[in-house]
């Protein structure tokens, strides 16, 4: 490698041999030791000498390392980094043709913002600075339609001659306004994390299904021998992760909540021009309920085909709209899948017994994910139990994580989920392994109101799903099926 070194910098300098000092050694000229260190920087300089030295130390000349065999070496090395540098630039030239198309590409969008940007707006409307500096049409309440002056007038404590009786036909016309302008942050909100959602990494996919592509490799490490002797063969076991499509049908009386409406501008101190009929009905009666049933969903639905036929027929339980991860735990448990690692297997979780039953259950991790940042993600009364007799062994420890309850000894922390609860159920798993399917354009989710006497309807639908990517990396703990059937409770 020396040989290489004393090629390259003998070429470098221009010289065939280096000056010698009285005693025949090797040394470097002033002017010499300044281009090396110019070209390479003093740390190179210094060693180079040092290695010069040691080198020539048992009479050997430093010209004769470089034979003939290290000259065409280092031209053939020349030669291909030449090769290799003119691939680059033709990438770097490449990338930078990409780079102009692009911009020109975002050129047009944002004129084409800006255009849309300048759309006359609404008498009564208001706008808002757009992140590319154009503005944009903000959804501003129509005063002239009945409800709206009907609550005004209500609101500031003022008599309304008017009639007081909602027009569903305006209310329709103004919620397809009020969508229209707020359609993105509406579905967003609607579709928005629940409890469970943030333990999961999202995949955007407009597939019925998808399935892992990836592998985890048992080993690579091995002694050397000069043959193919191939290790680290890929083992897994992927699993299928269904998306479902789900849909919301509500139907409110409007002249119903009329009061309800005017109470809750009071309490927020809102008036009517800033919170329309519409938004309270979106965001105060739909959304509330529906993080609710979506996290329930998520954790223990059972996917049930809705066989109505007819409208008016009745409609499905909001726990059968997709399978839920517990659901899916329990039914790989129930196929004796082998590749998912099942903890503490056929006990029962004792108060008596549960710190050390807990300590059993990490330990059973296989090793590779001990060294992960994990959460335990359980019955929120497994984390309460766990926690009391965690208390009672040791009282004069001060929990200074507050919720956050972590394993002695271990990366793991619990993560209790209201979902869960009743299930008796806990399981350990990558954030990456565990799976939340949402449509890949959520512009495609659909919502609208339709009017019925005097009833209005509202509807949505939305593909979504949840489940595991691979089997070996769930370390999962399903009660005995007495136990279970015994603390069923809330979300089952």
């Amino acid at each position: 490698m020396f040989s290489k070194v004393l090629g390259v910098v003998l070429s470098f300098l221009g010289i065939s041999a280096f000056a010698k000092d009285e005693n025949g050694k090797s040394i470097l000229l002033d002017v010499q030791r300044e281009q090396l260190k110019q070209k390479y920087g003093e740390l190179f300089l210094q060693s180079f000498e040092k290695e010069l030295q040691e080198f020539e130390k048992d009479g050997a000349s430093a010209e004769s390392a470089v034979t003939p065999e290290v000259v065409a070496s280092l031209e053939s090395e020349r030669d291909e980094y030449a090769r290799l540098l003119a691939e680059s630039r033709a990438r770097l030239k490449k990338l930078e043709e990409e780079k102009v198309q692009f911009e020109a590409a975002i050129k047009e969008k944002d004129a084409q913002i800006e255009k849309m940007g300048k759309t006359e707006e609404p008498a009564d409307g208001q706008a808002v600075q757009a992140q590319n500096g154009g503005k944009m049409p903000k959804f501003k309440p129509d005063m002239s339609l009945m409800h709206n002056q009907y609550l005004e007038a209500a609101f500031k404590g003022a008599a309304y001659s008017g009639n007081d009786t909602i027009d569903t036909e305006e209310l329709q016309q103004e919620f397809g306004k009020y969508v229209a302008a707020e359609r993105l942050q509406i579905m967003m909100d609607l579709l928005g994390k629940t409890e469970s959602i943030q333990y999961m990494s999202t995949i955007v996919t407009d597939k019925t299904e998808v399935r892992a592509v990836q592998s985890d490799i048992d080993s690579v490490l091995q002694a050397f021998v000069p043959k193919w002797t191939p290790k680290g063969k890929s083992t897994f076991t992927p699993l299928v992760i269904k998306n479902y499509k789900c849909k919301i049908n509500v139907s409110i009386t409007p002249s119903d909540i009329m009061e309800d409406i005017l109470g809750y501008l009071y309490d927020e101190n809102l008036d009517p021009k800033d919170m329309p009929v519409v938004r309270y009905i979106i965001y105060q009666l739909i959304i509330p309920k529906l993080d609710e049933e979506r996290e329930i969903a998520l954790a223990v639905g059972e996917y049930k085909e809705n066989t109505a036929t007819n409208d008016g027929d009745p409609a499905g339980a909001a726990n059968e709209s997709m399978d839920g991860y517990v659901t899916q735990l329990k039914a790989l448990k129930e196929a004796s899948n082998d590749k998912v690692t099942w903890l503490l297997d056929g006990e029962t979780l004792s108060d008596e017994t549960l710190l050390a039953q807990i300590d059993k259950a990490v330990d059973q991790v296989k090793p590779l994910y001990k060294k992960k940042t994990m959460f335990i993600h359980a019955d929120p009364d497994i984390v309460t139990r766990y926690s009391k007799a965690y208390r009672e062994k040791y009282p004069w420890l001060k929990n200074e994580d507050g919720e956050k309850v972590k394993v002695d000894f271990s990366r793991f922390t619990f993560a209790p989920l209201e979902g869960m609860r009743g299930t008796g159920v806990f399981f350990i798993t990558p954030k990456e392994n565990f799976k939340h399917l949402k449509s890949k354009n959520p512009q495609q989710t659909k919502i609208r109101m339709e009017t019925y006497h005097y009833d209005v309807h509202v509807m949505a639908e939305w593909w979504e799903g949840t489940g595991f990517w691979l089997a070996e990396a769930i370390f999962a703990y399903i009660p005995p099926t007495e136990e279970a059937e015994s603390s069923q409770g809330g979300g089952v």
